[in-house]
């Protein structure tokens, strides 16, 4: 909802007419809450099934897929919004180590 048209579960590597940087609502804390809440659903649901090897497996393999995947669409958005880099130093990623 807060981000409007400017939400895809594609990376975007063009910048379209009515694309712009989200910065209000969650995005003033963290920069990709969808990301976040998805890591902490993938631990926590193995915790509440008290798999501690599942939940160290679940939490290794989603930071590892979180980790590129974020690099990779900073890298991006850097390039897209000249306002970006500003906006990354104020704001978190919310997942350890990120």
């Amino acid at each position: 909802i807060t981000c409007g048209e400017s939400f895809n579960h594609y990376i975007q590597r063009d910048k379209k007419d009515n694309h712009v940087l989200v910065t209000k609502g969650i995005y003033s804390t963290l920069r990709h809450p969808s990301y976040t809440g998805f890591y902490y659903w993938a631990v926590g649901t193995q915790l509440i099934l008290c798999n501690p090897l599942s939940t160290i497996l679940y939490g290794c393999a989603a930071w590892t897929f979180f980790r590129y995947r974020i690099e990779y669409e900073e890298e991006t958005l850097r390039k897209l919004f000249k306002e970006y880099e500003d906006y990354a130093s104020r704001t978190y990623v919310g997942i350890p180590f990120l």
